[in-house]
């Protein structure tokens, strides 16, 4: 079955499968469990960029959710309150410069904060809470204007001294100041604007705002939450939703912003984000009827809800993440330094049956970190996507020959989910039919993992990640730069120091040439396939599936007058402010 390369209301349909963990700091986005058939999902500070200006597409995906041509448009009916079932909430403390966001903890932080940039339903990044973001005629300055009449939940005025107070945090953090380490400087050069230096040319530095960068917090509650540790995990935001509780790893609610700036929005008295790590326990929650709506990548569960249509579904395809196994590559005393070890893995690996088996076949098969959409995603290279467990074993035994009475053993590491587990045990399985001689196995509490891949304390985890449009959108997750050593927090989570790999996104962050760009990101991918840095799994569908009086998702009409886009700036998520009820 062909799916849309937009996002669709599906009432019948078919199959789909999941992903794992993703962090979201820049643009992309970390998510949470699921089943992406070798992924957590897990994009940390991601970062999805576009082209170069502010009209190139960003992360996540350009889908949207088709009109209905059959009916005529609904009237929305403002109040009520609405209840989401996410995978996790990672984000406490919730000020933008420290928080490690999964994909839903974006969701959640998008209610109470705005970004300066966000994304159109072409997958394009233009201002949002900024009036404008321009850059110089060599990208080395770019120009942030804040928008006039803009105020942060505590009255704290929105003004270019805010956005300099959040970008500073973000310059002088332990988690997003590497991303921003070409910045020279941030200064107010009027009431209403900044200027950002740069130490080199940064093309696509616009799509950064569109993500954790780009949030804004109350500079006021900032400082006084310096002081005051209980104040971190009580946002304060320009956003659609103000604030009002939250229990880590339970829930989190918020209520309509009275003085929202983007006039009609929120439709909402009320947003609840209740968390379920397990996706079969989301799903039970939605058909009981605890919750309005979910976001869900598990396969099975889209496939059935494609198929059976109990509930109305958006899905959400290209430019999303890719999930995989994610495996550290420098570690020293790691079998899996050595290319021959990794390559088994992925000759083993029966990649597809997994998402026929597990994801119901809904997810495309990976062969590299960049989904449709993307610059550097092609059609074949030399990456296996179908095992050979006679040339994996080959690669078993020449390791062995070299490394005599050393054991080959392995540790997978997996969220507390279901599905995730019996990923994990398929690769078992293929791991030690190869020769491995033990693969073990650990499942990590959904709050911790991120942070257990920024400190590098794992040999292979599955994940998810690589969202967007730009190959500058990875600059952060591959870099040699920021493979910092274990114990240390870093956003190359698998440790990659690969020269030509650096030497491609350094060039790629100053060009402009879409040709030579395209041709940047295919060598990258090509490395990636030869080196077996990581274990491709599938690239991520995103189901949204609601209880049949739920309107509005992915439905927000932004100040130029475009529509919001699916995943723009944070792949898999939606704007929350056009959601409604129908009474």
């Amino acid at each position: 079955m062909q799916h849309s390369t937009r996002a669709v209301r599906r009432r019948p349909g078919l199959l789909l499968a999941a992903g794992l963990v993703s962090i979201g700091l820049l643009a992309a986005a970390c998510g949470g469990d699921d089943d992406d058939d070798g992924g957590a999902d897990t994009t940390a500070p991601a970062t999805t960029a576009g082209g170069g200006t502010d009209t190139t597409t960003a992360g996540g995906t350009d889908t949207t959710s088709a009109p209905d041509t059959t009916a005529a448009p609904e009237t929305p009916t403002p109040g009520g309150k609405l209840t989401m079932g996410i995978e996790a909430e990672t984000g406490s403390p919730w000020r933008p410069a420290e928080a490690t966001f999964a994909i839903s903890g974006h969701m959640v932080a998008q209610s109470v904060y705005d970004p300066l940039m966000r994304g159109d339903d072409e997958g394009k990044v233009e201002p949002f809470l900024a009036e404008s973001v321009e850059p110089n005629a060599d990208y080395t300055v770019w120009t942030i204007k804040a928008r006039e009449g803009v105020s942060f939940h505590d009255g704290t005025p929105f003004d270019g001294a805010a956005i300099k107070d959040n970008l500073d945090r973000h310059i002088a953090s332990f988690l997003t100041g590497k991303v921003l380490r070409d910045v020279e400087s941030v200064t107010v050069t009027d009431p209403m604007t900044v200027e950002v230096k740069m130490k080199r040319p940064w093309v696509p530095f616009n799509t950064y705002l569109a993500g954790t960068i780009g949030y804004m917090a109350s500079p006021a509650w900032l400082a006084a939450s310096d002081a005051d540790e209980t104040l971190k995990p009580k946002p304060v935001g320009t956003g659609p939703f103000v604030f009002k509780d939250y229990k880590p790893g339970e829930s989190f609610s918020a209520t309509k912003n009275p003085n929202y700036w983007l006039e009609g929005y929120p439709l909402l008295d009320e947003i609840e984000f209740r968390v379920y790590q397990d996706a079969l326990t989301r799903k039970s929650a939605l058909e009981a009827g605890d919750i309005d709506l979910m976001h869900t990548t598990n396969g099975e569960t889209i496939a059935e809800y494609r198929e059976s249509g109990q509930f109305p579904m958006v899905e959400i395809t290209e430019r999303g993440e890719t999930g995989y196994t994610l495996l550290h590559v420098t570690q020293e005393g790691s079998p899996l330094t050595d290319s021959r070890v990794r390559c088994a893995m992925a000759y083993a690996y029966p990649n597809q049956d997994v998402i026929d088996e597990v994801g119901a076949g809904v997810n495309q098969i990976a062969n590299g970190p960049f989904s449709p959409g993307q610059l550097g995603n092609v059609a074949s290279n030399s990456y296996p996507l179908e095992p050979d467990m006679d040339k994996a074993k080959e690669l078993v035994e020449s390791w062995k020959a070299d490394n005599p009475g050393v054991p080959l053993v392995v540790d997978l590491s997996t969220t507390q989910d279901q599905t995730n587990l019996v990923i994990a045990q398929i690769q078992q399985q293929a791991f030690k039919e190869a020769g491995f001689d033990d693969v073990k196995i650990s499942q990590i509490e959904q709050a911790k993992y991120i942070l257990t891949a920024l400190q590098g304390s794992f040999q292979a985890f599955q994940w998810r990640n690589h969202g967007g449009a730009d190959l500058d959108n990875q600059y952060i997750w591959w870099h040699s730069s920021s493979a910092d050593p274990v114990g240390q927090l870093a956003l190359n989570f698998g440790r990659i120091k690969d020269a030509d790999i650096d030497r491609l996104l350094d060039e790629n962050r100053g060009a402009s040439d879409p040709a030579r760009k395209k041709e940047i990101a295919e060598e990258v991918n090509e490395i990636f396939a030869t080196q077996c840095y990581n274990l491709w799994g599938s690239y991520t569908t995103w189901g949204v599936p609601a209880q049949e009086n739920v309107r509005g998702i992915g439905v927000m009409t932004m100040p130029s007058g475009n529509d919001a886009g699916f995943g723009v700036g944070i792949a898999g998520t939606f704007p929350v402010a056009g959601l409604w009820i129908q009474q």
